[in-house]
């Protein structure tokens, strides 16, 4: 009987992370929104399209200050950095403290659900 209640009881636990896993999945239409909200004044999603700060198009993977003819700070392309989902999470949380001396006056997305799907929509962009 007590395998039994314990079995159970490892099966709700388990049922319970699947479906708070799954509620926090990353959503790419929601991070749409967040990049029409807070990026699109600044970047464009179409390759070859800078405004203020360089296209995001095809950010995901890409090095960082490599659009030709886009004045970087020097900071941004001396960072060596690669826009991968982890350091686009850090950056977009704090962009002075990943990259100082970066010309980005962005004071970062806190939360971190949102830049999740900030980064998921970003992942599409190709």
């Amino acid at each position: 009987m007590r395998h039994v209640l314990l079995g159970g009881i490892l099966f709700a636990a388990i049922f319970e992370l699947s479906a708070m896993t799954q509620a926090r999945a990353q959503d790419a239409a929601a991070g749409k929104k967040v990049f029409q909200s807070q990026c699109d004044i600044c970047h464009s999603t179409q390759p070859n399209r800078n405004i203020i700060g360089p296209s995001l198009y095809s950010v995901v993977g890409r090095h960082s200050g490599m659009i030709p003819n886009f004045h970087y700070s020097a900071a941004n392309r001396a960072s060596g950095l690669v826009w991968d989902p982890g350091t686009l999470d850090r950056y977009l949380a704090a962009p002075r403290q990943v990259v100082p001396g970066t010309l980005m006056t962005y004071p970062g997305l806190k939360d971190p659900h949102q830049r999740s799907d900030l980064i998921a929509f970003l992942a599409t962009l190709r």
